[in-house]
């Protein structure tokens, strides 16, 4: 919005609402706003935090995750 839509848009709210109640309406709907700027910022953080790519601790036994690998020697071969 230019600066020319939001004058045309505060002298319709004057003259629809009068001087009077203006000021509490633009309170009103300014608090508004901080409440839901507050509410985006605060879903954006948490799928930030969901999304982030550190590896979550997984519980073993579960059957979610593959074995561990282990790094045992080959056993000797079988003597004839």
């Amino acid at each position: 919005m230019g600066i020319v839509e939001i004058l045309v848009l505060l002298v319709v709210a004057l003259v629809v609402l009068g001087p009077e109640r203006l000021p509490e309406v633009l309170r009103t709907v300014a608090k508004i706003l901080r409440e839901l700027r507050s509410a985006s910022n605060e879903v954006v953080r948490e799928l930030t935090e969901a999304l982030d790519d550190k590896p979550r601790p997984t519980m073993r036994g579960t059957g979610s995750e593959p074995p561990p690998e282990r790094n045992e020697p080959n056993p000797p071969a079988a003597q004839p």
